[in-house]
C-alpha cells in the first residue's frame, strides 16, 4: 500500500498529487485564455477559489454520506487520509463560480466553458491519489489482474476504477479543447456548449462505472438499485442537456463587440 512519500514533514502522495492537480489545471485555464483571446483576469483568484470550494463541497458532501466516519475535529480536517464526493465539488464550484462571476462582471457560460477542460485534466490527476490511497476502487475481476487492495487475500484483483477514470477524464479533456477551440473560433459563438458537453459526458461515465465499484457507495436507492452517484449522474445528464440546447438555441453573436458579456 502507498501510504504516502515521507520526508522531513509528512508530504502524502493524495495531497501531493492534489497540488499537482490544482497547478496543472491553473496552467491549461491560463493557457486556453491566452490562447483564445479571451479577457479572463485575476486567474489565480478565480482558479483558487475553484479549487478551495470544490474541495470543501467535496468533503461536506462526504460528511453528509458518511458520518458514522467523524467522531473528532481531526477526522473532519484529514482530507489527506481520502474521503472526498466528486458531486459535492461539482455543486461548490458552479455556485462559488456564479458568485465570482457577479463580482468580477464575468460571463458565467464563457468561464465554465475555459474552465472545463482544466476541471477534467485536475480531475485526472486527483483520480490517480485516489489510486495511490486505495480509495474509489473496483469489484474484483479475473479479466484485469493489475490492481488489488493491500488486505485483499492472495489471487484476488480489482478492477482499477480510479484508473479507468483517469483515463476517460484525460480523453475528455483532450475532446473539451478541440471543442472549445471550435466554439470560439467563430464569431457566433454557442456559449455554455464546451461546459456541457463534460457534463455529460462525465454524468453518463460515472453512471456506468458505479457498477464495478466495490467502496461503500452511500447506500441505494432499494426501488432502482442505483447508488447516490447514478442518482446524481442521471439529474446531472438532464441539466447539462438543457444547458447544451440552450447554447445551440441561443448563440452569442460577437461580431462589433470587444467582449461578451452575455
Amino acid at each position: 500500500m502507498i501510504n504516502g512519500v515521507h520526508f522531513d514533514l509528512p508530504y502524502y502522495t493524495y495531497g501531493i498529487l492534489f497540488v499537482v492537480a490544482y497547478l496543472a489545471g491553473l496552467w491549461l485555464f491560463r493557457r486556453n485564455s491566452i490562447r483564445l483571446g479571451l479577457a479572463m483576469p485575476d486567474l489565480v483568484d478565480l482558479s483558487l477559489t475553484a479549487c478551495i470550494s470544490s474541495i470543501v463541497g467535496a468533503r461536506i458532501a462526504y460528511i453528509v454520506l458518511f458520518p458514522r466516519y467523524f467522531n473528532s475535529l481531526r477526522d473532519y480536517l484529514a482530507i489527506h487520509e481520502g474521503g472526498l464526493v466528486f458531486y459535492g465539488g461539482l455543486i461548490a464550484f458552479i455556485v462559488s463560480m456564479a458568485i465570482m462571476c457577479r463580482l468580477k462582471r464575468l460571463s458565467f457560460r464563457q468561464l465554465f466553458d475555459v474552465l472545463a477542460p482544466s476541471a477534467a485534466l485536475g480531475h485526472a490527476i486527483g483520480r490517480l491519489g485516489c489510486l495511490a490511497n486505495h480509495c474509489c476502487y473496483g469489484a474484483p475481476t479475473t479479466c484485469c489482474q493489475l490492481y488489488r487492495l493491500p488486505d485483499d487475500p492472495p489471487g484476488l484483483f480489482r478492477h482499477p476504477t480510479q484508473l479507468y477514470e483517469s483515463i476517460f477524464l484525460l480523453v475528455l479533456m483532450l475532446v473539451l479543447n478541440q471543442v472549445l477551440s471550435r466554439v470560439y473560433s467563430r464569431p457566433v459563438r454557442r456559449t455554455g456548449l464546451t461546459a456541457a458537453i463534460y457534463l455529460a459526458l462525465y454524468a453518463i461515465f460515472r453512471f456506468a462505472i458505479e457498477f464495478i465499484r466495490a467502496d461503500n457507495r452511500g447506500g441505494f436507492y432499494t426501488a432502482l438499485a442505483l447508488s447516490p452517484s447514478q442518482v446524481t449522474a442521471i439529474i446531472l445528464l438532464l441539466c447539462s442537456t438543457a444547458l447544451m440546447a440552450y447554447a445551440i438555441r441561443y448563440p452569442v453573436d460577437t461580431r462589433g463587440i470587444s467582449d461578451e458579456q452575455s
